[in-house]
C-alpha cells in the first residue's frame, strides 16, 4: 500500500472522518484524510489543521478567533517549528464565524 493510504487508514483508527471539498468525499489535498497519492515514499505531510484540532494535538499553540472580534494579530508558525517555541506563537487557528449556524 502507498504511504498516504496507510496514513489515511491510521486516521480512521484515530476516529477521523474523510476530508472532502464540496460533494467530493476525497478531494481535500491539505492532509491525509482526503486525496490519496500513488507514491510509496510520500508525500511528506501530516493531518491538516482541522484534524490536528480534533485530535487535540498542539493544544498549547491553539487560538480561537471569533469573526465578530473584527481582526486578530499574532504569530503563526508551522508545526515542524513548534519544538521549543513559546505558546505565544500559534500553530493552529480555529475561525468561528458568529454569523453562521
Amino acid at each position: 500500500q502507498y504511504l498516504s493510504t496507510q496514513m489515511h487508514e491510521i486516521g480512521h483508527n484515530l476516529n477521523l472522518a474523510h476530508s472532502g471539498e464540496g460533494s467530493e468525499q476525497y478531494a481535500d489535498q491539505s492532509g491525509m484524510m482526503g486525496y490519496s497519492y500513488s507514491q510509496f515514499d510520500g508525500p511528506l505531510m501530516c493531518f491538516n489543521a482541522a484534524k490536528s484540532w480534533q485530535l487535540q494535538w498542539y493544544t498549547g499553540y491553539y487560538h480561537t478567533f471569533q469573526t465578530s472580534d473584527g481582526s486578530w494579530s499574532g504569530n503563526l508558525m508551522g508545526i515542524s517549528n513548534i519544538q521549543g517555541q513559546p505558546t505565544t506563537f500559534k500553530a493552529v487557528v480555529k475561525i468561528n464565524d458568529s454569523g453562521s449556524s
